[in-house]
């Protein structure tokens, strides 16, 4: 009787790490496939600029997350670097649910009300009257929430404002918890637009003094025909399962404030 009931635990045991073996597997066939679609879409120099031994090897790195097809100087401006980083971004979209999005693009076209001369942290820089920004929501550029990501998914822009990399973010949050304006928050990774500044203050100062800011006019709640869009505590609020993607809001924004992600 215990040898037969020692036979059915084996044979459990055999089971479950076939099981197991045979999930590793099909992942594993399913980056190998996405590095192979990658790899036949570089130019196959193997010259290392990258930083990698080989094509392949690069290839791997980008269908893992780990690097962006903008370090292959071949590859750049093509019509393969377009295909290469949307078959990274779907399937960065199948791996996770959320992006990290940085409600801010202001940078130099915000103007400073003073000089700033202190510790280049945006936590620093925000203890001295709320930061140098007109703008008390705008993005101080000093990079804490770059220093935040291990993933090197956020980079200052050259007009002064984080953006973040939607292949190489994996939505860990940790530039959520960086940023002292809370300008950075985690954002459905299917979702369509998004609201691109948190202005929500109705000081007409800081709309003047920023010209990408939003001016709280409404015509993107009156572009929409689906209804899709509200205005919530002064700013626009998209409802996603209503939008239908027709882009009309993207249009009707004088400065630009609702973008296509």
């Amino acid at each position: 009787m215990l040898k037969m009931i020692l036979l059915a635990v084996a044979f459990v045991l055999v089971l479950l790490i076939t099981v197991i073996i045979s999930i590793a597997t099909s992942k594993s066939k399913k980056l190998n496939k996405m590095a192979e679609l990658i790899r036949e879409l570089l130019p196959g120099l193997n010259c290392g600029q990258c930083g990698r031994q080989s094509c392949a090897r690069f290839a791997v790195d980008i269908s893992k997350g780990r690097t962006s097809v903008n370090e292959c100087p071949y590859t750049v401006g093509t019509k393969n670097y377009k295909r290469i980083r949307q078959i990274a971004k779907k399937e960065r979209r199948v791996m996770f649910d959320t992006v990290a999005f940085v409600k801010c693009k202001g940078g130099r076209d915000c103007q400073n009300k003073f000089d700033y001369h202190g510790d280049k942290t945006c936590a620093s820089m925000d203890l001295v009257h709320s930061g140098n920004k007109t703008c008390s929501f705008a993005c101080l550029g000093c990079g804490d929430c770059v220093q935040a990501c291990v993933y090197g998914a956020i980079s200052i822009s050259e007009k002064g404002c984080a953006v973040v990399d939607p292949i190489k973010c994996t939505g860990c949050g940790e530039c959520v918890f960086a940023c002292p304006n809370k300008l950075i928050s985690l954002i459905p990774s299917n979702k369509y637009v998004e609201v691109v500044c948190k202005n929500s203050s109705d000081d007409s100062l800081i709309t003047r003094s920023c010209s990408v800011s939003c001016t709280h006019c409404e015509a993107c709640v009156v572009a929409c025909p689906y209804g899709a869009i509200q205005m919530v505590g002064n700013l626009p609020n998209i409802d996603m399962s209503k939008c239908r993607k027709c882009g009309k809001c993207v249009a009707a924004c004088p400065n630009h404030v609702i973008s296509r992600i």
